[in-house]
C-alpha cells in the first residue's frame, strides 16, 4: 500500500494494525494535510449487513466533535476497500507512555479528566465506545489526550475474528456484562475507563490471566488488589471513585460521566494544591489574567479560481475585524496573516510563527451563486480540533460568514464578553466586492514611499465604487500620513489624512484603526491632549488591542514619558510581535540608549529603508562609524531626495568631515517644511552635530512648539552635545521640560495605571 494513491489520499506509511483493520498515515492531496486512514477487515467489506452497520456507527462517531476525541473526516469506498479517514494524531499511546515510566498523580488526574470529558460528550450524543483501553488513547507531546476508534467495537461484534485479533489486551478491559455477551450501554465505558484509571495509578491491570478464560473469570468474580493500591499513598477519595467505576453491577457504578467529573473536581479541590502562577504572554492587569491568542488564516480556494482568490483573505480579514473588539482574546491582525495567503502551513507552524494558542483555518468553494465554507478551530501547539463547521450561504451574502464564524469562536473558546463588545462587533460590510478587492490589494502593499503611493491609488479606486466602508477610509488616512512624512509631501498630506480618519469614524465611531490613526496624527502635529483622548478611547474599547498600546506608546514618546512609552510598547509587542506598523516603537528604546533592542524592533520591517537607516544610526550612536556608513550607503540611493536620504546623508557627511555637504542636505530637508514635530527635532540635532547653532535653534523651537517635548532624550541625546549648554538652547529645553511635566500630571490623572513613579 505504501506509495499508492486511493481517491485523493496518498499512502505514506503504516501506523498500526489490530482486530478492526490496518491504519496508515496518508496525505490528503486535496486539502493538503496529513490524515490517518483505517482500512476495514475484509469481513466487514464483503458482508452487506456489516457494511450497513459500520456506516451507521461511523456516521454517529463522525458527528462527535470534541477536543478529546479523534475526529472522523469521511467514510469512503474504493477498489473494493472500505475505509475511514480520520484526524492524524501525533503522539504516543497511553499504554506505551505508561510502559516507559510511571505516571505522576498530577498527570493521572489530568488524563482522567480529559478521558471523562471526551466520553461524556460521546454519551451525550448516544454513542458508546465499547472498547476503551489504554492502547486506544493517544497522548500528544503537549499532554492532550485523544480517544480513538469510536463505535468500531460494535461493528466487530458477531464477526468471525481470529484469535490474534481477539487479544487478551482487549479482554482485560471488558466489563462483566460485556464478558458475558450481554447487551451493553454507556456504563460499560465507565467500567473500561475504571480499568484504565487503575492501570495509570498502579502501573498494572486490575484483572490478569494467562488465558482469556482465566481473565474473564477474574473480571466476573474477583476484586483488584485494593490494599496494594492504598499502600502507595493514593487518596482514599480517589480509590473510592475507582471502586465505584469498577462495580460488578452496572446499576452500582457511576451512571454517567458527569458524575465522575464532579467527583474528580471535588477530589482535586480537597487534595491538590493550587499550582504556582507562571507569567505568560497575554497577561493583563494586576490579576495577571491569561488571554488566549488567535490567528485566522486565509481560507483556501478548492478550485484555485483566480477570479475568487481575494475571497479567502477577505473572509479572514472580516472575521479578524469582528473579533478584534473582544477583550478576552488576542486576535492577530490581517497584516500578520497576509503572508499565508499563498502558502500551505500547518497549525503548529503558524502558531509558533504568530505566537498564538488557536488557529482558525479552512477552505471555501464557490459554485454558481453559493459559497460553501468549511472552517475549523484548532489548538495551535497540539493541532487538536476544538470544532469544525460546514457553512453555506449565497455569494451575495458571503460576508455574513464573519458573524457565523465569530459566534462559533466565542462558543468554542467560551469567551466572556459584554453587551458593548457585542455591539462593536456589528461592523459595516463592504457593499461592492470589487471595491473590497481594491482595499485588500492596498493593504498588501509594503510600507515604503512607493508602496504608500500605490496603496493610495488603489484605495481611491475602492472609494469610487463604495464610499461607505470605514476601513478603506482609515487605511487611506494611514497611507496619506505615512506618505506625507517620508515622501516629504508636507501639510496637505496630513490634512487629507485627517479628513480620511474623520470620515471613517463618521461611518463607524468605534473603528480602532481610525482612532489609532487620529491619535498618531494628532501626536505628530502637537494636538497632544486630543491624541491622548483618542488613545484612551482605544484602551477603553479594548485594553488588549495591540494598536491601542502602540498609539499610546507613540504619544508618550513625544511627550517624554519614555519609561511609560516602553511599557506600552512592550505591551503592544506582546500582543502582536510581528506587525511592521509598530517599527517606530524602536525609537523609544533608541531614545533610552537601548540600541540593541531598538535594532531588534526596527527589524520587524526588515529590509525597509527605515530599518536600514536607523540600524546604521544605532551603530553611529554606539561609536561604530564604519558600520554606520555601510548602512547609510545602502539607504541614500533608495531615497536620495526623501526623508531618510536627506537625514542620514547629512549624518554621514558629518561623520566623514564633509560639513558643507551635510549642511546643504540638512537645509534641503528643513525647507521641505515637515509637519511632524519629531522630524523637526531630528533636524535640530542634525544641525547640532554639524555645528550650526542657528539651524539647531530654529528646528528645536519648531519641534517643541509643534508637540515634541521629549525632555529626557533631549538631555541625553549625544547629537545635541555641541549646544545643550547654550543659553538660547537652554531656554527651549526648559520649555520642553515644562510641557513634559504638565502632560505627565494630566496623564497621571487620566490614566494613572500607566505611570511608573
Amino acid at each position: 500500500m505504501i506509495g499508492k494513491t486511493i481517491l485523493h489520499f496518498k499512502i505514506i506509511e503504516e501506523l498500526g494494525r489490530g482486530g478492526m483493520g490496518v491504519v496508515y498515515l496518508a496525505q490528503d492531496t486535496r486539502l493538503r494535510r496529513q490524515v490517518a486512514i483505517k482500512f476495514l477487515p475484509r469481513a466487514v467489506s464483503v458482508d452487506a449487513e456489516s457494511r450497513k452497520r459500520f456506516k451507521l456507527e461511523a456516521q454517529a462517531a463522525a458527528a462527535l466533535n470534541h477536543p478529546n476525541i479523534t475526529q472522523i473526516y469521511a467514510i469512503e469506498e474504493a477498489e473494493n476497500e472500505m475505509f475511514i479517514v480520520m484526524e492524524h494524531v501525533e503522539g504516543m499511546e497511553l499504554r506505551e507512555l505508561m510502559l516507559k515510566k510511571p505516571l505522576s498523580i498530577s498527570n493521572v488526574l489530568a488524563y482522567t479528566r480529559q478521558i471523562a470529558e471526551g466520553l461524556e460528550a460521546a454519551h451525550r450524543k448516544g454513542v458508546v465506545h465499547r472498547d476503551i483501553k489504554s492502547s486506544n488513547i493517544m497522548v500528544t507531546d503537549e499532554g492532550k489526550l485523544k480517544i480513538m476508534d469510536f463505535g468500531l467495537a460494535k461493528v466487530g461484534e458477531g464477526l468471525h475474528l481470529t484469535k490474534e485479533q481477539s487479544t487478551l489486551g482487549t479482554a482485560a478491559y471488558m466489563s462483566p456484562e460485556q464478558a458475558r455477551g450481554e447487551a451493553v450501554d454507556h456504563r460499560t465505558d465507565v467500567w473500561s475507563f475504571g480499568v484504565v484509571l487503575y492501570e495509570m495509578l498502579a502501573g498494572e491491570l486490575p484483572f490478569r490471566g494467562d488465558y482469556e478464560q482465566v481473565l474473564i473469570y477474574a473480571i466476573l468474580n474477583e476484586e483488584p488488589d485494593w490494599l496494594s493500591l492504598e499502600s502507595t499513598g493514593i487518596s482514599v477519595k480517589l480509590i473510592a471513585i475507582l471502586k465505584k467505576m469498577l462495580a460488578k453491577q452496572p446499576a452500582e457504578r457511576f451512571q454517567n460521566m458527569k458524575e465522575i467529573i464532579l467527583n474528580l473536581e471535588d477530589h482535586n479541590s480537597k487534595n491538590i494544591p493550587a499550582a504556582a502562577h507562571t507569567p505568560t504572554r497575554g497577561e493583563i492587569s494586576e490579576e495577571k489574567k491569561v488571554i488566549p491568542g488567535l490567528a485566522v488564516l486565509p481560507f483556501s480556494d478548492l478550485r484555485n479560481d483566480p477570479a475568487m482568490s481575494f475571497l479567502g483573505f477577505a473572509l479572514a480579514d472580516q472575521i479578524i475585524g469582528t473579533l478584534s473588539y473582544l477583550q478576552n482574546i488576542l486576535v492577530r491582525p490581517s497584516s500578520a496573516i497576509r503572508k499565508y495567503q499563498s502558502q500551505i502551513v500547518d497549525a503548529p507552524t503558524a502558531g509558533i510563527e504568530l505566537q498564538v494558542d488557536y488557529i482558525i483555518t479552512g477552505y471555501f468553494l464557490k459554485e454558481a451563486e453559493v459559497v460553501r465554507l468549511n472552517v475549523e478551530l484548532v489548538k495551535a501547539q497540539s493541532n487538536d480540533l476544538v470544532w469544525r463547521e460546514a457553512i453555506e450561504v449565497k455569494y451575495e451574502n458571503a460576508f455574513k460568514l464573519q458573524d457565523i464564524v465569530s459566534e462559533k469562536v466565542i462558543q468554542g473558546l467560551k469567551i466572556q464578553f459584554s453587551s458593548d463588545e457585542r455591539g462593536r462587533m456589528q461592523t459595516n460590510i463592504p457593499q461592492n466586492p470589487l471595491a473590497y478587492e481594491y482595499y485588500l490589494r492596498a493593504v498588501s502593499y509594503p510600507h515604503t514611499n512607493e508602496g504608500d503611493k500605490l496603496a493610495i491609488e488603489m484605495l481611491q479606486k475602492s472609494l469610487n465604487l463604495d464610499d461607505n466602508y470605514a476601513p478603506t477610509h482609515a487605511e487611506l488616512g494611514y497611507r496619506q500620513q505615512s506618505f506625507g512624512t517620508f515622501a516629504l509631501q508636507g501639510s496637505e498630506a496630513y490634512k487629507s489624512a485627517e479628513a480620511s480618519y474623520v470620515k471613517a469614524l463618521s461611518i463607524n465611531d468605534q473603528l480602532l484603526s481610525a482612532l489609532g490613526g487620529l491619535a498618531n496624527l494628532y501626536t505628530d502635529i502637537g494636538k497632544t491632549e486630543k491624541a491622548l483622548e483618542y488613545a484612551q478611547r482605544m484602551i477603553t474599547i479594548n485594553p488588549n488591542n495591540s494598536l491601542a498600546h502602540f498609539s499610546l506608546s507613540y504619544l508618550l514618546r513625544y511627550a517624554g514619558l519614555l519609561e511609560e512609552s516602553q511599557k506600552a510598547a512592550e505591551r503592544a509587542f506582546s500582543l502582536e510581535p510581528e506587525n511592521p506598523k509598530f517599527r517606530s516603537l524602536g525609537y523609544t528604546y533608541f531614545y533610552r540608549g537601548i540600541y540593541e533592542q531598538a535594532m531588534k524592533i526596527f527589524e520587524i520591517d526588515k529590509g525597509s529603508v527605515m530599518a536600514l537607516a536607523w540600524r546604521g544610526f544605532a551603530y553611529f550612536c554606539m561609536g561604530d562609524g564604519t558600520k554606520a556608513v555601510e548602512y547609510f550607503d545602502q539607504v541614500i540611493p533608495l531615497e536620495p531626495e526623501g526623508h531618510f536620504g536627506l537625514h542620514f546623508g547629512a549624518i554621514r557627511a558629518a561623520h566623514l568631515g564633509e560639513k558643507k555637504q551635510g549642511l546643504q542636505l540638512a537645509k534641503k530637508w528643513e525647507d521641505t517644511n515637515p509637519y511632524d514635530a519629531e522630524v523637526w527635532y531630528n533636524i535640530a540635532n542634525t544641525y547640532s552635530l554639524l555645528g550650526d547653532k542657528s539651524g539647531c535653534l530654529r528646528a528645536l523651537r519648531r519641534a517643541v512648539d509643534g508637540g515634541f517635548f521629549c525632555y529626557a532624550y533631549m538631555m541625553s541625546d549625544p547629537l545635541l552635545t555641541n549646544f545643550r549648554a547654550d543659553p538660547d538652547i537652554q531656554s527651549i529645553l526648559e520649555l520642553a521640560k515644562s510641557r513634559n511635566e504638565s502632560f505627565k500630571k494630566l496623564f497621571k490623572k487620566i490614566m494613572p495605571e500607566f505611570i511608573l513613579d
